[in-house]
């Protein structure tokens, strides 16, 4: 039973690897004639139609998609709605994991030739905190701060986590303070209590994080502003920037032989500061004057550094 359970995991899987790497589709003669070359196939099985049938069904309902054929796409089968399924982030980000893992199964001679980045640090606290979010109930944590190794307790009610840089935070309203952030990884224990509260009826993650670079929102320190960026032909960074936006507000405004102007509606958090820096010579701030300047003084300290 155990290797039939494996085996069923294993193709299903695959199903859904070759769907997600294939938005146009594959007919079922492609996807049985795909089967039986591929790695993962162990035994080498066949793909009967009504196996197959019953796949895409246990895949619809498990990632909660649905798989489409018709005569008009020749009878290919297909994950429908692929432009909607990209904007729900949480469930893309899931389908192009196990995407991933089927297609790294598939190629398990390169194994040690794919290399990819560490996992997120946190996981530890993530399932109670998804739990105490499901259930809208407040937890106490006990956190070790970044900045002066401080340890304190605090009552949290949940609201938001999110993944930023390999690291999962929490967001959440503060027992007599308004809403934080805490990095999971800083957690030294976590209880969920028996009290719940009332997610504001008006609250919406994405909202909150709409003029974020991050995972920093400060309101009272940091307005959103227009970021203008001027982005070299240096080491083509602004081929980057036009394939991986810093923002989801990033605009290309002007464009020349050595150069585009690129224009963000953003607050200039620290994270955004730092990633500017990271991109040296090839980004220069353009406006506003005030980050510009700040963007100098932390250049003129880094060269005092290495004066």
């Amino acid at each position: 039973m155990h290797t039939i359970m494996k085996d069923y995991l294993r193709r299903n899987i695959w199903i859904l690897s070759e769907l997600y790497q294939h938005p146009k589709g594959l007919t079922y003669k492609e996807f049985a004639e795909r089967w039986e070359r591929s790695s993962v196939n162990i035994r080498q099985t066949t793909l009967p139609k009504r196996t197959f049938a019953d796949c895409l069904r246990a895949i619809e309902e498990a990632f909660d998609i649905s798989i489409s054929s018709d005569a008009r796409n020749g009878y290919r089968y297909c994950i429908i709605d692929r432009d909607w399924l990209e904007k729900d982030t949480v469930k893309d980000w899931l389908l192009s994991a196990f995407a991933m893992n089927g297609l790294l199964q598939d190629a398990r001679g390169l194994r040690d030739r794919v290399m990819c980045e560490e996992a997120p640090s946190g996981n530890a606290f993530l399932t109670e905190l998804l739990e105490a979010m499901k259930e809208s109930r407040i937890v106490q944590l006990v956190y070790k701060d970044y900045y002066d190794e401080s340890i304190r307790q605090v009552e949290l009610q949940p609201y938001i986590v999110r993944l930023f840089r390999q690291r999962w935070y929490v967001v959440g309203k503060v027992r007599g303070a308004a809403i934080q952030r805490f990095s999971l990884d800083r957690i030294v224990r976590l209880d969920i209590t028996e009290r719940q509260f009332q997610l504001p009826r008006d609250f919406s993650a994405k909202a909150y994080f709409e003029g974020a670079f991050g995972i920093i929102v400060e309101p009272e320190e940091y307005d959103v502003e227009t970021i203008r960026l001027k982005a070299y032909d240096v080491n083509h960074r602004r081929e980057y920037l036009r394939s991986l936006p810093l923002h989801h507000s990033q605009r290309e405004t002007e464009q020349a032989p050595d150069y585009s102007v690129f224009e963000l509606r953003l607050a200039p958090t620290y994270d955004f500061v730092q990633a500017i820096l990271a991109m040296g010579d090839e980004v220069e701030v353009l406006a506003p004057a005030y980050v510009r300047q700040e963007i100098k003084r932390r250049i003129t300290e880094m060269h005092q550094h290495y004066a």
